[in-house]
């Protein structure tokens, strides 16, 4: 029976009238039926749902794909935020593929797009969207973005109830042959889509049932390669939109968890127990060696568990000084989150 599925629903106890026992009864299960149709129903229209559909969900709905998150870029968005109010809509606007913020106010929630407007419409811009995959029951797996969406969740006046738009990436829920998965085919199908990442922090294999089963940055591991590798963006590495494939003049695929792989390299590679990585000096000097290390990789050398060569994953020729040299100074974005952090 419905009633019984705690993923789907969940009964909210109405204020009543004191007409009787039974009568309350009732009418608190009426109550509890009728929001556990509608949470089937919208898991049921997200059954439906296809490789290039833009839906609106709260972050409550969505289940994470890995264990670990890089604290440090997150702790960098929370004191943008804390800084100026405006930035976290504009944020929002551009990771729904709406461009720039237009115009928000004091009134002005994540948790309702409708308190801000963009200076696009809502999927303008897929290409900067975040996306999820559909799974068995409907359910959501988040497949991009888990740092801009924890962000969301643990800015002051964010939780579970922040609303937006994300990209459906594939819908998993069904085989070739329109035939529902199981969960244990659902995962399996994951794990070879490489949409899944099967490692925690320390490089342990994890299944997916050690998952988080929420957002929220308190659920996660943190990864500090993982950080590092948000501040060598541009400096030693770059996203797909800015690395060509030389033999077709194209930019590579995009690789899911892509900064991750790059951190089980440098995981094996360098020791950053070595660095005060809450001290700018230190992480600058954390910085340097990566960098040199990345850039230094014979291109075809693959990378991690991905299964992919530097080139592939981004590899820069060699280091932006200019960009490395920029986070050293005081009012960096890395002087910034170290700031926040220390302090949080």
């Amino acid at each position: 029976m419905c009633l019984s599925n705690v993923d789907l629903c969940h009964i909210e106890l109405v204020q009543v009238r004191p007409i009787g026992r039974l009568a309350s009864a009732a009418l608190m299960l009426f109550s509890g039926l009728i929001l556990c149709s509608a949470s089937v129903s919208a898991a049921t229209n997200y059954l439906a749902a296809k490789p290039g559909d833009v839906i609106q969900i709260k972050l409550s709905e969505l289940y994470p794909t890995q264990s670990a998150v890089g604290k440090l870029q997150i702790a960098g968005d929370l004191a943008d935020y804390a800084s100026d109010a405006k930035s976290l809509f504009n944020d929002l606007c551009k990771v729904q593929g709406a461009g720039k913020l237009a115009d928000s106010n004091v009134s002005s929630t994540p948790k309702d797009p409708e308190s801000y407007r963009c200076k696009l419409a809502v999927g303008t811009k897929t290409s900067e969207m975040n996306t999820v995959d559909i799974g068995p029951e409907g359910k959501l797996y988040l497949t991009d973005g888990h740092h801009a969406f924890n962000s969301f969740w643990d800015v002051p006046g964010g939780g579970g109830d922040v609303t937006l738009s994300v990209l459906v990436g594939q819908n998993v829920s069904k085989d070739a042959n329109g035939i529902s998965l199981t969960q244990a085919q659902f995962e399996h199908k994951m794990a070879e889509l490489k949409h899944f990442l099967p490692v925690d922090a320390n490089g342990n294999a994890i299944t997916f049932a050690q998952l988080p089963k929420t957002l929220g940055m308190s659920a996660f591991q943190d990864d500090p390669y993982r950080s590092m590798l948000y501040y060598l963006r541009g400096v030693a590495y770059d996203k797909s939109d800015n690395n060509l494939n030389p033999e077709t003049g194209k930019p590579y695929p995009e690789v899911p968890f892509l900064e991750f792989y790059w951190g089980q390299l440098l995981n094996s590679k360098m020791d950053v127990n070595r660095y005060s990585l809450h001290q700018q000096d230190g992480y600058m000097m954390a910085l340097n060696e990566a960098a040199t290390l990345m850039v230094g990789l014979p291109k075809r050398q693959l990378i991690g568990s991905s299964g992919l060569t530097a080139a592939e994953l981004g590899q820069m020729a060699s280091i932006d000084q200019t960009r490395l040299n920029k986070l050293a100074k005081p009012d960096s974005k890395l002087a910034k989150a170290l700031a926040y952090q220390a302090e949080h």
